[in-house]
């Protein structure tokens, strides 16, 4: 999607929002609808309505007892469901390090706010983050930008 600038000039591929942490979260909601929140873009304006990627990553995600899902919501944790970003990450899932995630959504023209919800079985999930410095784990992060 082009992005009209002004009479002369336009863009595509830039950030709408972006949100880096640079701590874990620790994720003890036991289900969606108090899910814990994770990242958060703050409130940004969409001028033209349609399709958005929503793209997230982790440099480490660790599940709960048994269990780990991440969601992304738009207007905040107590907004509208969009998607799953992970499924039912469960010990047989493969997680890894350096964990990217990406979903394509469709945006109305007006007011935003993306957030990435966590809740787990039981215990505490994380989703690791760290300040980039040598040794430790880089950001992570949640970006909006246009299809």
């Amino acid at each position: 999607m082009t992005v009209q600038l002004n009479a002369a000039s336009s863009v595509t591929g830039f950030d709408l929002a972006f949100v880096a942490i640079t701590a874990g979260v620790n994720i003890t909601a036991t289900s969606s609808a108090t899910g814990t929140l994770a990242l958060d873009t703050g409130k940004f304006n969409v001028q033209n309505a349609g399709n958005y990627y929503v793209e997230f990553f982790a440099p480490r995600l660790t599940i709960g007892t048994t269990n780990l899902d991440l969601e992304l919501w738009d207007g905040g944790t107590s907004g509208t469901f969009l998607s799953t970003l992970t499924g039912h990450m469960t010990a047989t899932t493969p997680i890894g390090q350096g964990v990217g995630l990406e979903v394509r959504v469709n945006l109305s023209q007006g007011a935003h706010q993306m957030t990435v919800n966590g809740f787990v079985d039981a215990g505490t999930g994380v989703v690791g983050a760290g300040n980039a410095a040598t040794g430790n784990l880089p950001n992570a992060f949640l970006r909006v930008r246009s299809a």
